[in-house]
């Protein structure tokens, strides 16, 4: 269906007028039968499910740009986005379904929340959207943000990295003093918790801890970290994960399936590198990541090939056939979409405990290393008694702990394209070459700003590339 484009800023605009209700309008024209007001908690459900297919979207770039550049996953034919070859128009989208969803939304559901006193609904509201602008700036760098809600303001400044940070951590702050002391009822409609608060609460010290984290080269975060630890209030099991469960109509099917099975796309397959780390460490995930080959074996493709040489390719054995395919846990239409997990969380303590940013040192990091790999061995219905039992998956040294926290979460972030690329641009960790016949000679860092941009906002548009060295996919984001 063919998506009719209106201006980022003048959506925004309409959005926000749309939320606000003109307080004069006439008696004469409300229905005493029926209520006037909007609830807060009809515009949750519909961010969390446009936030999740965005990230999740296998050609609108989780898959493509996301676990293909992680090189978790590799393309047997249709391969331009393997080899960083990316189509404007899906970026464009990507842009624009963050604001218009997750950003917009959020805020016109934390407005209703204030209007009807509901604390819990704004603190909620206050989740949603610093995830949505985390999203956007891991993603694209320098963004609209204290400008990007304001209808007067039709050409938002971009901000730097470093302040909108400040601000995802700010809302995060303010969400759980809500949720701590809050009022107010949360539907049921709600997709990650079914209205549970406590959880909510958990979630937002959880992606605090994932947002100081991942700014934590650029400046002192460690009495943050060791704050959140201190108060025990962030996810403890995989129930505490966010996650919105899938159904099995194809329509509200994981966009997983919905690409490769119910749009018959399965060209998209297992990396090489991803098959290759499972086998050398005796991996039982390899069995839920990936089907075996026509010859009865696990063989993934390395990053890229299609420039010079065609695919599919028999001589090189990259076939259809000849390479792994997703298995059939990650294909099932009703696989949840994860906004943040507690294995991921564990892998964060664990890397935190060993760079000294909390307390506990080495022998904190590995307990926490270890509760990371047995929540995913337990998410993908694994048993990880054996796997744990293994000598070689320890560390005693900062240096080894450094680089097996940073595999295990890479391992762990299977399937969530857009977080395995953004952690991995962030450690460098497991070490990986660019794509073989690429166009870059280099593994992407961010994506290229939306096409409107330049011709809409062209003055903030050039300052906020200049800033960064160019509108490129290979400038350097603050935080790698």
């Amino acid at each position: 269906m063919k998506k009719i484009k209106i201006t980022l800023f003048a959506f925004l605009s309409l959005s926000l007028t749309i939320v606000s209700c003109d307080k004069d309008f006439e008696e004469t024209n409300t229905d005493p039968n029926n209520s006037s007001v909007i609830s807060s908690d009809l515009l949750l459900s519909y961010a969390q499910l446009n936030q999740m297919n965005t990230v999740y979207g296998m050609q609108r770039g989780g898959g493509d740009m996301g676990s293909c550049w992680a090189q978790q996953m590799s393309k047997v034919q249709y391969n331009d986005e393997n080899r960083y070859v990316v189509r404007s128009g899906v970026i464009d989208d990507i842009w624009f379904e963050l604001y218009t969803t997750s950003v917009a939304e959020a805020n016109g559901m934390y407005d209703l929340a204030l209007e009807a006193g509901n604390t819990n609904q704004q603190g909620i509201a206050l989740v949603m959207k610093a995830v949505g602008f985390q999203t956007l700036t891991d993603l694209f760098g320098p963004i609209p943000f204290t400008e990007s809600l304001n209808p007067d303001i039709t050409k938002p400044a971009y901000d730097d990295e470093a302040t909108v940070y400040e601000g995802i951590l700010t809302l995060l702050t303010d969400a759980a003093n809500l949720l701590s002391n809050g009022t107010g009822e949360v539907a049921t409609s709600d997709l990650y918790y079914q209205g549970n608060t406590s959880k909510w609460l958990k979630l937002a010290n959880s992606l605090k801890f994932r947002a100081l984290m991942r700014i934590s080269s650029t400046r002192d975060v460690s009495s943050e970290l060791q704050a959140l630890i201190n108060g025990g209030k962030m996810m403890t099991t995989n129930s505490d994960g966010a996650q919105i469960q899938y159904l099995s109509a194809p329509d509200d099917a994981n966009p997983i399936y919905k690409t490769i099975i119910d749009g018959l796309r399965p060209e998209y397959k297992l990396g090489g590198l991803m098959v290759e780390t499972l086998q050398f460490l005796n991996d039982d995930r390899l069995s839920v990541y990936a089907s075996v080959n026509a010859s009865g074996v696990y063989l993934g493709k390395p990053a890229g090939y299609g420039r010079q040489t065609t695919l599919p390719n028999e001589g090189l054995g990259y076939t259809y056939a000849n390479i792994s395919g997703l298995g059939d846990f990650y294909l099932n239409p009703e696989l949840p979409g994860v906004l943040m997990s507690y294995s991921q969380l564990s892998f964060l303590k664990a890397e935190a405990a060993n760079e000294n940013l909390i307390t506990g040192g080495i022998t904190a990091a590995l307990n926490y290393y270890r509760e990371g790999i047995a929540a995913s061995f337990k998410w993908n219905g694994v048993d990880s008694t054996s796997y744990l039992a293994q000598d070689g998956l320890n560390f005693t040294t900062q240096a080894d702990a450094r680089e097996k926290i940073a595999t295990q979460e890479w391992i762990a972030l299977f399937g969530q394209g857009f977080e395995a690329w953004t952690e991995w641009r962030r450690t460098k960790i497991p070490y990986l070459e660019p794509a073989l016949e690429s166009t870059l000679g280099q593994i992407p860092s961010r994506l290229s700003y939306s096409t409107d941009d330049p011709s809409l906002n062209g003055e903030n548009y050039e300052a906020a590339s200049q800033s960064i060295g160019g509108d490129l996919l290979t400038s350097s984001l603050f935080w790698q």
